[in-house]
């Protein structure tokens, strides 16, 4: 066994765990932590003949196999006897198995399924500084067994880089043990590029001023996409063999990437490669300094994966790849001061991903409020309050309480949405079909051929029959199958008549909604690749998908883009539903509303009738029913704006309020109201519809009903609306708010009167327009008594001539008034 850094350390570490049974230990890259010290534990007799097995938990599934190999091989064991690991669809162990090496959630389930963990006398949690959410809710359930059933229970939480001391109070003050790594020295060389020039690009040219071609190359990458390109510029390099590594890969694909071979390897990798993977032969690594992070929008439910830098803790992993078993070098494709800016950790899982299945887990731990639980690092109230709501659709909780299908969901290896999917296909005998979608989404997703339907009802099922094409997704849906047949009777989906392929991809598009509800979408009238989704975001369909004439879908793969400037997210996958199935399945999410609205343009009262899934328009209808008492209030609420010059433009309304305002000025000892035309309106629209039923309807008898006696009395005498003149017409005055009132009449008739006019109790002198025989006025005076004595006899100079039917007297005080025309004097 060739020795390692960690080796004289193993007796330490054996005593403080013996002692505590508890411990963090930090051992850099290199030390051979994760291959050393689950066998050391296991030969130490730490563990009782009750519990005598290990876990060790690993956050990859790449990892967790080659850890299990590793170990095997350093102690001549065999994989599947006295080590082995048990990962996501992929199990290797037996009765023998002493240590098993898990990840993925099957610890956790196994702590659900049996919070005693009979069997195991130790777990440990490898590369904890990763804080994947299976890591971070591990190590909250195991302090809560050990504080409660299994105090003998030893926890070991391990890393390269990791600040320990949170870690270590968490369990209660356990000690805290370090060990050094290789000690090959790592040249770190920082690369400058054009800023430009692409990934794959810099690459290659960094790779070409490497002169020394000893030892294999390691090449970090951010995603699939960037592998594939990376791969083929480097094309030209023909004595080195290119091999990918990353997680849609099959185990025999990835171990091409870790075993020897016959000439260089140029190794293409994402994040996966960066810890408890020893890559024997690897010299020299090429750092890009981004990865893809997941991630997820908890206000609009949809999944994230971001391009973003790394951590120096992820910086120095990668780099540490390149000295585990000699000198190396790392080429950073980034600067040094870019360096020195990195956050010094990545952002934990906890805080920005998906929790449905952890919450789930926890209802089904026992915890019904999941924000009381001991978290290591209590996620955000908005990610478990959208993880909480999503359940509740998917009918896994109830009223806060987990159903007997949310324990079943529970018992399967897949996020909750496509367990209930799976539940639902077994149900109809469509199992085949729903463990091929469940691992076709469960795992990486590939694109239709291009031989693919211009148009179909559903890109997943376009995608079905690919799937013998993909060995892993095939793989999978086959596990899924067999997992599926155990799965209890609950009760069907509402299902079609007949089952023909027609009836069939219509239950299929139905158990696709039942694991989406909360991603359906309404096409957009104007754009049909536009859409907007249950919540009001914007959504766009990649022009790859082939679901073109369903006004309503669901948005299965939706990843949610800040840089796309309207914030759509972009639909890669999509399942086209019927609105009426959302009525079937989600009665309680359906919401029947009926509002009126003023439409402007028709200048009316409209019934407006929608039926809404939550808050998506499914049916409207903008001529329903309107009751006339409350139409009037809507119509008055519309016209509320425009209220006081809308009764000024009626001619007796302003007449009306005009003689009220002489009289508040004038005879302010009378407690007079004040007119709100907001209030007057909306008496005046009562039982109306439209502005042209208002416009027939008149104010002065809401106007009126202001006024109380005696002030009702107290108005028409002060503020008459005529005045009987000598001639016993009565003649209209006319009153304009904040003008003197006028009394325009004709000069003949006032024969006789003295004196000007006045109103308000005698407070007012009206403003007497005199008027010609043609009703014109021919002098404006509020001193009648002077225009007699004076200006008179000019007016009948000019006009008797024009007017010699009329009577034009030379003494006006004592002529008889005259209605009409009369001989002329």
């Amino acid at each position: 066994m060739t020795p390692l850094p960690i080796d004289p350390f193993l007796p330490q570490i054996i005593q403080r765990v013996r002692e505590s049974r508890a411990l963090v230990l930090v051992a850099e890259p290199g030390a051979g932590k994760t291959t050393r010290v689950p066998p050391a534990i296991l030969a130490s007799n730490l563990l009782s003949r009750e519990n005598p097995n290990i876990v060790m938990l690993q956050p990859r599934r790449v990892a967790a196999r080659a850890a299990a190999m590793r170990i095997a091989q350093e102690n001549h064991w065999q994989i599947g006897q006295e080590v082995g690991w048990h990962v996501r669809m992929d199990k290797r162990v037996g009765p023998r198995t002493r240590i098993r090496v898990v990840t993925e959630g099957i610890l956790t389930r196994q702590l659900v399924d049996d919070p005693f963990l009979e069997g195991i006398g130790a777990v440990i949690l490898d590369e904890f500084h990763e804080r994947s959410i299976h890591t971070d809710l591990a190590i909250s359930l195991l302090r809560e067994v050990r504080q409660t059933v299994r105090s003998d229970l030893i926890l070991l939480v391990m890393s390269a880089t990791l600040d320990a001391k949170p870690v270590a109070d968490f369990l209660g003050g356990c000690p805290i043990a370090s060990v050094p790594g290789r000690t090959f020295p790592i040249d770190i060389q920082y690369a400058r590029f054009p800023s430009g020039d692409p990934l794959p690009l810099r690459i290659d040219t960094a790779l070409s001023s490497i002169t020394d071609e000893t030892g294999d190359v390691l090449i970090f990458l951010p995603g699939v996409r960037q592998i594939n390109e990376t791969a083929r510029q480097l094309s030209h390099f023909k004595d080195s063999i290119i091999l990918p590594l990353h997680g849609s890969l099959t185990p025999e694909q990835q171990m091409r990437a870790l075993e020897p071979a016959d000439r260089r390897k140029i190794i293409l990798a994402t994040n996966i490669a960066e810890t408890s993977l020893t890559i024997d032969g690897v010299r020299t690594v090429i750092d890009s300094g981004v990865a893809r992070v997941a991630g997820y929008d908890a206000e609009r439910g949809l999944d994230r994966l971001d391009l973003a830098q790394i951590s120096k803790a992820s910086a120095r992993q990668r780099a540490g790849r390149a000295g585990r078993t000699a000198p190396g070098r790392c080429v950073r494709l980034y600067t040094e001061k870019e360096f020195h800016a990195l956050d010094d950790f990545e952002l934990p899982e906890i805080r920005r991903i998906d929790l449905a299945g952890t919450v789930l887990t926890l209802h089904g731990w026992g915890k019904s409020d999941v924000r009381a639980f001991g978290w290591y690092e209590s996620p955000p109230d908005q990610m478990i309050d959208a993880a909480e709501q999503l359940l509740e659709m998917l009918g896994a909780l109830e009223n806060g309480t987990i159903t007997v299908l949310g324990r079943q969901i529970l018992t399967l290896p897949l996020h909750p949405r496509l367990a209930r999917l799976l539940i639902g296909a077994a149900k109809h005998s469509l199992l085949q079909e729903g463990a091929a979608i469940a691992a076709l989404l469960s795992e990486r997703d590939f694109p239709p051929s291009d031989s693919s339907p211009q148009s179909h009802s559903s890109d997943l099922l376009v995608r079905l029959g690919r799937i013998k094409s993909i060995p892993q997704i095939a793989q999978v849906r086959d596990e899924l199958v067999l997992i599926g047949k155990s799965i209890r009777p609950l009760p069907p989906l509402p299902r079609v008549q007949g089952r023909g392929d027609s009836e069939t991809g219509e239950l299929l598009l139905r158990l696709i909604l039942i694991a989406y509800p909360d991603r359906v979408c309404r096409r957009r009238g104007k754009d049909p690749s536009a859409a907007v989704m249950v919540g009001g975001g914007g959504v766009k369909l990649a022009t790859e998908s082939v679901v073109k004439r369903h006004e309503f879908f669901v948005a299965v793969d939706a990843r949610a883009d800040d840089r796309n400037p309207r914030n759509e997210a972009l639909v890669r996958i999509a399942s086209g539903i019927e609105p009426a199935w959302l009525e079937e399945f989600f009665p309680h999410e359906i919401c029947k509303e009926r509002k009126l609205v003023f439409d402007s343009d028709r200048q009316r009262v409209v019934g407006h009738g929608t039926i809404k899934y939550r808050d998506l328009i499914l049916r409207e209808d903008r001529d329903a029913p309107v009751d006339a008492e409350e139409a009037g209030k809507i119509l008055a609420q519309a016209l509320r704006p425009l209220a006081a010059e809308r009764i000024a433009k009626i001619p007796e309304a302003a007449n009306f309020l005009a003689r009220l305002d002489l009289l508040k000025q004038f005879m302010p000892e009378h407690p007079w109201p004040d007119i709100d035309e907001t209030s007057i309106l909306e008496e005046m629209c009562r039982g109306l519809r439209s502005v042209e039923q208002l416009d027939r309807v008149s104010p002065i008898p809401i106007l009126e009903s202001q006024l109380t006696y005696p002030l009702d009395r107290l108005f028409e005498q002060h503020a008459p609306q005529s005045i009987e003149v000598p001639t016993g017409n009565k003649i209209r005055i006319d009153y304009a708010k904040g003008q003197s009132p006028v009394l325009a009449v004709r000069l003949q008739e006032l024969f006789g009167w003295t004196q000007t006019p006045r109103i308000a109790g005698g407070r007012v002198p009206l403003v007497v327009h005199l008027l010609g025989p043609n009703y014109r006025p021919v002098q404006v005076t509020d001193d009648l008594g002077s225009f007699w004595k004076t200006t008179y006899f000019q007016v009948r100079k000019d006009l008797r001539v024009r007017y010699p039917k009329h009577s034009w007297p030379e003494d006006p005080l004592t002529a008889p008034p005259q209605a009409k025309g009369g001989r002329r004097r």
